[in-house]
């Protein structure tokens, strides 16, 4: 197993691509830890199918922008397993609007939980890390938004822009301690949990499967598969990168 007694946390757990990695890692040995935000009945089910297949699962309700939450969640974490080697920083928010009319507050919000939520998960994490004198591995969910966006997300596109060179700087401020920082950007995941809304928008996703050179969108169990090669040791010479999984997506000027 890749992941063979190592505890990983993962931010965003209780549903989608964190629930996909959170399942990936348990089959692969790894108990986890769920972190999230808003859906107790989620995470609960996350929970209870990571212990399902053997391993023990921590259920964590944190708001990652907020320091003082984050600070202890991770030292709760050390308390139960007393270790921690994988980090994901999936947690995430999407509230667009077009510049002239989006709040200042949606600004705020997606901000703080998807750039500033990562470089607070991953300071505490590096904190213990650096404590005790082990590697570990932190993986950063961006998304394709941070290299080519449309209008309506600027938010959303400032945030994931920004964490690329976040990942970068990580990477060489903790190159030293052992510790490897890389990104996954996924492109349009077919997410169960978000097919009302893209049905609302039928036209929109047609649009954009039309776009996609492989015809159609991503699993979250594909994106899970390239989170766990860079979690585990087959990835120890990559950090600082950048991996897009968005079945080509980037590679046409599209149009939506």
């Amino acid at each position: 197993m890749k992941l063979s007694e190592e505890v990983a946390i993962v931010t965003g757990a209780g549903s989608g691509i964190g629930r996909a990695i959170a399942l990936e890692f348990a089959k692969e040995g790894a108990d986890v830890v769920i972190a999230y935000s808003r859906n107790d009945a989620n995470a609960q089910d996350s929970a209870r199918m990571i212990e399902a297949l053997g391993r023990r699962a921590m259920v964590s309700k944190t708001d990652v922008s907020d320091a003082e939450a984050v600070d202890t969640m991770f030292d709760a974490v050390a308390r139960s397993f007393n270790r921690m080697d994988v980090l994901v920083n999936n947690a995430g928010v999407f509230l667009p609007g077009q510049l002239p009319d989006l709040p200042e507050a949606s600004w705020d919000r997606v901000l703080d939980v998807d750039l500033k939520g990562s470089f607070l998960c991953t300071r505490a994490f590096a904190r213990y890390l650096k404590t005790v004198g082990k590697p570990g591995k932190v993986i950063n969910i961006g998304s394709v938004h941070g290299t080519r966006t449309w209008k309506g997300v600027s938010n959303y596109a400032a945030a994931k822009g920004g964490l690329i060179n976040l990942t970068r700087a990580m990477a060489l401020d903790l190159a030293e301690y052992g510790i490897n920082v890389n990104l996954v950007s996924p492109g349009a995941i077919d997410v169960e949990a978000e097919r009302d809304a893209r049905n609302a928008q039928e036209d929109f996703m047609v649009r954009v499967e039309k776009e996609i050179p492989l015809k159609r969108m991503g699993r979250p169990s594909e994106v899970a598969s390239l989170v766990l090669f860079l979690a585990s040791k087959d990835s120890d010479y990559i950090t600082g990168a950048e991996i897009v999984i968005d079945g080509g997506l980037l590679l046409y000027p599209f149009t939506v």
